[in-house]
């Protein structure tokens, strides 16, 4: 569906940013493509049986409103002028994607752990072993760009020995534990100027504060990689990676700051068998430098990527064409 051009599921004047998307979630874990799969299902049924289709910003709108994805994607779509032609409906092509989603939502739904969860508990005893060999403390940031993915490695690993020890962050906070989190910080430091009013602000403070003073792991959302100071914890994971340096960088230096006692262990996974997603990273590294250090890329190199949407379009078409390691 993805390679496609002519797609009833895909809007049509954003087909190319909305199959970006797609592929972000699909790369993040299944969990974040299921929701979306069926959004696109829903969308064509409802063209099926009464003729309407949906505004294009509506399910862009609602394909990145459960995830913390990038603020220009937004920007990027609506900055796409309105398609105002009318085309006539091909049932029999409708009724065929309509089918091929049922089929992938089946696929998505049948699978339990995935491949890439079950390494992530190798990938954590590994860089707990080696914070334990630089004397640094038990703490991990774990980062992911969907907000189902992180709900669904939080319950993973509270089932696979970390119970008690996992905190989540994200743009809106509004979980139970986030809640409950905050009230317990609230009391403590009741009439003291540490609550400055602001309850998003306040909550992200407490939030951190127990990932300090608790918790082993914070799973996070791009939403904690920008003003977050997290100097005490040495091992960041990219449990999927960005397409735009930027961010990476910006990942990085939630750990790598000033107060900051050791190395950062930085962690990326990656797909092997997936060429595309090798070279992704091959192009992360050696275009850009970013994993040769702690803060491989130059600033300059960086502030040479106007528009970070631009640069993940570029990912995207690696993603379309690439079949060989070498193309």
């Amino acid at each position: 569906m993805l390679e496609r051009e002519d797609s009833y599921a895909l809007p049509k004047r954003h087909r190319h940013l909305t199959g970006l998307i797609l592929r972000k979630l699909l790369s993040s874990s299944t969990k974040a493509v299921l929701n979306n799969l069926q959004i696109l299902k829903t969308r064509l049924e409802r063209l099926k049986l009464e003729g309407i289709v949906e505004d294009d910003m509506d399910i862009i709108q609602q394909i990145i409103m459960d995830d913390d994805l990038e603020d220009d994607i937004v920007e990027d779509a609506e900055s796409v002028a309105p398609d105002t032609e009318c085309k006539s409906v091909d049932s029999d092509a409708l009724q065929a994607e309509i089918n091929e989603l049922e089929s992938l939502i089946v696929k998505a739904e049948q699978i339990g752990t995935d491949t890439k969860s079950k390494e992530l508990l190798s990938g954590l005893e590994q860089g707990f072993a080696q914070l334990a060999e630089m004397g640094a403390a038990k703490k991990v940031i774990i980062f992911t760009e969907s907000m189902r993915t992180q709900q669904y490695l939080a319950h993973f690993l509270e089932n696979n020995g970390y119970q008690g020890k996992v905190v989540t962050f994200s743009g809106t906070n509004n979980t139970p534990q986030a809640n409950k989190i905050y009230q317990q910080w609230r009391e403590e430091y009741q009439g003291s100027s540490r609550i400055t009013g602001s309850a998003q602000i306040d909550k992200r403070s407490a939030l951190i504060d127990h990932f300090k003073d608790h918790a082993e792991i914070m799973i996070a959302t791009e939403a904690a990689a920008e003003g977050v100071n997290l100097q005490f914890c040495s091992l960041l994971i990219n449990y999927d990676l960005p397409w735009n340096p930027q961010r990476i960088e910006q990942r990085i230096g939630r750990c790598h700051r000033y107060g900051q006692k050791f190395d950062v262990v930085v962690i990326n996974f990656l797909n092997q068998r997936n060429q595309a997603d090798q070279r992704v990273l091959e192009l992360l590294t050696e275009k850009f430098s970013l994993f040769d250090g702690v803060f491989g890329a130059s600033d300059s190199v960086l502030g040479s990527i106007e528009n970070g949407v631009d640069f993940e379009k570029r990912i995207q078409s690696i993603y379309e064409s690439c079949r060989t390691p070498r193309r």
